[in-house]
């Protein structure tokens, strides 16, 4: 498959974070980061501000907020798993098209791991705003869709963002 995963070297960032030996060549990482950001965030963002119909969400328990992509303007975050283009794979797929925020918190302390502070801040701060602006900072959600859904609320990943803390502080 030529999708590109957001969280695709996460096993490298802990790797890193461990002080163990590289998984994946040096070499290729940064390239992997950039090809991450650009298919992801970048053009995923482009893809949700464009799109009005919902995708088709099959989970129960998904629960509808008052925003959208397509009104907000703003980037939301990284999408899940997209081809390089930032078009889904299968559009009725079920997580492709979601921003995981912890996913999104790690993906942005690998940035800031690897020197590319701007990038991890400008991740973060898509997410942060989807959860602040749209009053889910006390049940911030493992999953934001563009059109407005969100589920799996209380969910313990979006802990991840003490790993930007940790790194950009120097106590990682």
């Amino acid at each position: 498959s030529d999708v590109v995963m957001a969280d695709q070297l996460c096993g490298q960032f802990f790797a890193r974070l461990l002080g163990l030996p590289d998984i994946v060549d040096p070499e290729y990482i940064q390239p992997a980061l950039e090809s991450i950001y650009d298919a992801c965030f970048v053009r995923f963002n482009k893809y949700a501000a464009s799109h009005t119909a919902p995708q088709n969400q099959k989970f129960i328990g998904t629960q509808t907020g008052n925003f959208s992509a397509t009104g907000l303007g703003v980037s939301i975050g990284a999408a899940n798993g997209l081809l390089p283009n930032g078009f889904p794979e299968d559009p009725e797929g079920t997580h492709q098209l979601e921003v995981w925020t912890g996913i999104n918190f790690g993906l942005a302390a690998f940035f800031a791991q690897m020197d590319m502070s701007d990038r991890a801040l400008e991740i973060t701060e898509a997410v942060v705003h989807q959860v602040y602006e749209h009053g889910l900072q006390f049940r911030t959600p493992e999953a934001i869709t563009a059109v407005g859904t969100f589920r799996a609320c209380h969910y313990l990943r979006p802990m991840a963002i003490w790993g930007i803390y940790g790194i950009l502080s120097g106590r990682f």
